[in-house]
């Protein structure tokens, strides 16, 4: 006959007393003593963070990529400058501009009259040589420490900077095929680097100084 299980009793009113046992951690210290011995840090005592002394900036982009397409879809019905379109000085025509190449017979396009913005390096010193990516995207300088800074076309932040000789950065071109960069600096050499600014190989080409490469 199986048994019929009740419920245990309710405590109502007093409730009685149970002691509590202070389990010991493996060092022999009680819960308690090991709480009364964390100390709380300070906000003033956390280490250095460049991350919390760094202001939020809001970078300014220009992206040409619109223009570009837009000369592109042009060029499959354009014969020649004669079937552009003219542009208004309104709004409205925004979308329709297109580089300062295409339009040949307003040279005006050309004159640069708004300052964008100012980009400085990490290290202040002069800049001997600039080229473009292949791609266009990025823009390569080559400084009087011998460093290479990668810049963002679009907002015009440095991406990376590269150890890439051990005198001032001369001269910097690309092949015609755009998969070698060639590089001369203040010594002589002449350095051949991959499109992911890898160096594959070196030589002392002059005693004095790379002006120039082609």
């Amino acid at each position: 006959m199986i048994e019929q299980l009740e419920p245990p009793p309710r405590f109502t009113g007093h409730h009685p007393h149970f002691p509590q046992h202070h389990h010991a951690n493996p060092t022999g210290q009680t819960s308690n003593a090991v709480n009364s011995s964390i100390v709380p840090i300070q906000p003033g005592e956390i280490g250095f963070d460049g991350k919390m002394l760094r202001k939020a900036m809001a970078r300014k982009t220009v992206d040409y990529n619109p223009s570009i397409i837009r000369y592109l879809e042009n060029s499959i019905w354009q014969r020649n400058i004669t079937d552009g379109r003219s542009l208004q000085p309104d709004v409205l025509y925004i979308p329709h501009l297109v580089p300062p190449h295409a339009l040949l017979s307003d040279p005006v396009n050309c004159v640069m009259t708004k300052f964008i913005r100012p980009a400085t390096n990490k290290v202040r010193c002069p800049i001997f040589c600039v080229c473009w990516t292949p791609d266009g995207r990025r823009l390569i300088t080559g400084a009087s420490s011998g460093e290479f800074t990668l810049w963002n076309g679009l907002t015009f932040n440095f991406e990376t900077i590269l150890q890439a000789h051990d005198s001032a950065v001369r001269a910097m071109i690309w092949s015609n095929n755009e998969q070698w960069m060639l590089t001369g600096d203040h010594n002589g050499f002449v350095k051949y680097w991959q499109s992911n600014m890898n160096n594959v190989k070196v030589y002392q080409a002059h005693n004095d100084p790379v002006r120039g490469l082609t």
